[in-house]
């Protein structure tokens, strides 16, 4: 078992209650943040703080028969799991549950959004939870906006979903333009579904555009610089010849929603075909924007 779900039993087995969805991630959240290396990342999301991971992490767990098949969090038996985990993350959950154990589900989201106000940048009751000047708090958290219109490109290699989509949520991204071919990923939370489900629900637009994707067949012996250069000046002499109008997508793309990424795999956008795109780009008459590569 991944150690990460071992803390969420734990933690659940420490409450030795039903928990809400909500009030879950949370406890969870809060233990996190007490860790030394945090089990799981959050994004700002639709009630403060949220793991899309987490959130997996519980449908496996219910169907390994660990957890109750319901929308709260509930062992299906009463378990102990903390003798399972390693350093002093035992005593991190201890720390959180003496200091917010009793509070009231309601008393709870307010402790972690006042304690935490950018994570209720996206929340949807925090007006019913905090008082005026808690919620000046929680604007005052937002990323400032930027006027100036920007491509951007990012990689997900070696990056969790959550932190992934803080960058965006930083750069104040509008539309994440997909150029994979197939957006399939063994990584969690990168498939297009799951990626266009997670970017959606933060109010980001999602654009797959495959005709600028490469295949998988040409990647597979890419062992040198070298390999990469001969690779992206075919692809450059070739489908980005070919791809001027999904070029000019993009453009408008930028034109309208004004911070644009363009999204991979690989952490070097150098050894990436984004950026070949966003050279093409930056080498069209009509482009005159800047482009910063965040990963």
């Amino acid at each position: 078992m991944y150690y990460r779900r071992k803390i969420l039993l734990a933690l659940l087995g420490a409450l030795n209650r039903e928990v809400t969805k909500t009030a879950f991630q949370k406890y969870l959240f809060l233990v996190s943040d007490e860790q030394e290396k945090p089990a799981y990342d959050f994004v700002p999301y639709r009630f403060g703080c949220f793991s899309f991971q987490a959130d997996a992490d519980k449908k496996t767990l219910t169907k390994y028969g660990y957890l109750k098949d319901q929308d709260n969090w509930e062992l299906s038996r009463r378990q102990h799991f903390l003798h399972l985990l390693k350093g002093n993350d035992g005593e991190a959950i201890y720390r959180v549950l003496d200091r917010v154990g009793k509070l009231s589900n309601r008393n709870l989201i307010r402790y972690v959004y006042r304690k935490f106000p950018y994570y209720a940048i996206n929340s949807e009751i925090h007006r019913d939870i905090l008082n005026q000047h808690e919620q000046k708090q929680v604007d005052s958290a937002r990323p400032a906006p930027h006027k100036s219109a920007r491509l951007f490109t990012i990689g997900y290699e070696g990056q969790s979903l959550e932190r992934y989509l803080n960058r965006l949520i930083e750069e104040n991204i509008g539309v994440l333009c997909d150029v994979r071919r197939n957006p399939v990923s063994m990584k969690f939370g990168f498939s297009k579904r799951q990626l266009q489900n997670a970017v959606q629900g933060l109010g980001i637009r999602y654009v797959h555009i495959p005709e600028l994707g490469i295949e998988s067949s040409k990647r597979r012996e890419l062992n040198s610089p070298d390999d990469y250069q001969i690779l992206f000046k075919e692809y450059t002499e070739t489908t980005l010849a070919k791809s001027t109008g999904s070029l000019q997508d993009i453009m408008e793309l930028v034109k309208k929603y004004h911070r644009v990424a363009l999204t991979c795999f690989e952490a070097d956008h150098k050894s990436c075909h984004r950026c070949c795109v966003a050279d093409a780009l930056m080498r069209h008459k009509d482009f005159h924007y800047q482009v910063t590569h965040i990963w």
